[in-house]
């Protein structure tokens, strides 16, 4: 759903974003500039963190603002799962990872 430019060994802050069925991102020097709502849980799976999931709280409402590849600025306003991919890409820019807050981590070894 989502890769950042930490995650292949880049410096550069960007990440590419694309939800089930939606439209593809490429965000560069991305911010989140505006949040809305109370957080809500999401479960939630890292490449970084291979075979663990957990449950995350994040904001259900954002906007994004940053450039596209072309250096244009863009303002996105982001809802549902969207926000929350933006959030967890976000995070790694930062150096955090989902389970750094996650509730409840498990290993994909547990599922029945």
């Amino acid at each position: 759903i989502g890769l950042a430019a930490t995650q292949i060994g880049r410096t550069e802050a960007f990440f590419v974003a694309q939800p089930p069925q939606g439209k593809f991102y490429a965000v560069f020097n991305p911010k989140i500039t505006k949040t809305e709502g109370k957080p809500v849980a999401m479960e939630e799976g890292c490449l970084s963190v291979p075979g663990q999931y957990g449950e995350t709280m994040r904001y259900e409402k954002l906007t994004l603002e940053g450039q596209d590849q072309n250096g244009k600025e863009i303002k996105i306003k982001a809802w549902g799962l969207l926000a929350h991919i933006f959030q967890h890409e976000y995070d790694h820019l930062q150096g955090r990872l989902y389970i750094d807050h996650a509730k409840g981590v498990k290993s994909h070894e547990h599922i029945a």
